[in-house]
């Protein structure tokens, strides 16, 4: 997976964080430092590079416009970079410092699915 630029990763950032489909006008209000022009240039990146895509388009008073979104999940961007030790590790340490019952017990089900899965593909 490509590792993005500051901008680029800026960009994602917003587009993380936020639970709705975004303009870049969107993202330009929800940003600090950056022109529209930048996030223009940095959104056509993004979608060259499969990170982000068009989810639809909306209407803005005369224009139209292209509402982003992921395509990429943050948390497969980040454990792309990861060895598989780092992140056995990290979730190793999350279960031993988790004192969240429901969370402990949806990782449970989980690791029980994710058992039957393999033992069913003979691995």
């Amino acid at each position: 997976m490509n590792k993005l630029t500051k901008r680029e990763s800026d960009i994602m950032e917003v587009l993380w964080k936020n639970e709705r489909d975004m303009s870049a006008n969107d993202i330009l209000q929800a940003s600090e430092g950056m022109s529209i022009y930048t996030i223009q240039q940095v959104l056509q990146r993004l979608l060259a590079y499969g990170f982000i895509e068009v989810a639809s388009i909306g209407k803005n008073k005369k224009s139209l416009m292209r509402l982003y979104r992921p395509a990429v999940s943050e948390m497969l961007y980040y454990s792309s970079f990861m060895s598989s030790k780092t992140t056995s590790e990290l979730a190793v340490n999350f279960i031993e410092e988790s004192e969240d019952l429901e969370i402990l017990k949806q990782l449970e089900d989980l690791i029980k699915r994710k058992e039957k899965e393999l033992k069913g593909r003979g691995e």
